[in-house]
């Protein structure tokens, strides 16, 4: 039970971490609603999972070569970047509109949390980190996994409140301050995609 606790604690720090998910997660819970950001949380969170048995089953090595680094960082600067002007560049009249939500549109919300953190390469640096240090002081067997749910857990509450905290502000937010909201978030996306692209080309 200690493993998993400090697994948890891990997952809770790592809120400091602001980075595209953050904004993503955000804009989504704003405009959409609690059911909407749930789905890009849990594209996140699977996207989180599957990061995590990669760097544990032997793709770290993978991951750190400079081609496959590359083609990580160029892809994930190209989606955040598209995902920041299409934020920024939406009319006022679009954003105020209700959209009547289906299937295809929470496939797409589950997607963009997906994609948004699988394509960043930091994502795996940090799960490479947190399984090293764990793995150091746990071994790489059982108390891994243990650790690892712990960690993986923590990261998803986290997102859950952050979008339960985002519908209820929206309620007492100004269409407007909404509006500048969403094309700050459209900023901060096409800057950390070109982050990724320094970084591919760098």
């Amino acid at each position: 039970m200690n493993i998993f606790i400090d697994g948890f604690f891990v997952g809770l720090a790592l809120i400091i971490l602001i980075g595209p998910v953050f904004f993503t997660l955000l804009k989504t819970s704003l405009q959409h609603g609690v059911i909407a950001g749930s789905l890009v949380a849990l594209g996140i969170f699977i996207s989180d999972i599957l990061a995590a048995l990669l760097c544990v089953f032997g793709a770290s090595a993978f991951l750190k070569s400079d081609e496959s680094r590359f083609y990580l960082a160029f892809l994930g600067g190209v989606v955040l970047i598209a995902l920041g002007v299409r934020y920024f560049l939406k009319k006022k009249k679009a954003e105020e509109d209700i959209i009547q939500l289906n299937a295809k549109h929470y496939i797409g919300f589950f997607s963009k949390g997906f994609l948004v953190n699988f394509v960043n390469p930091f994502v795996f640096a940090v799960w490479i980190g947190i399984i090293k240090v764990a793995g150091d002081k746990h071994g790489y067997e059982k108390d891994l996994a243990i650790y690892l749910s712990g960690t993986l857990l923590a990261i998803f509450s986290m997102d859950m409140t952050k979008v339960f905290l985002a519908a209820k502000i929206k309620n007492v937010l100004k269409p407007e301050i909404l509006f500048l909201i969403y094309k700050i978030i459209g900023v901060c996306l096409v800057l950390l995609g070109l982050r990724l692209l320094y970084v591919a080309f760098g």
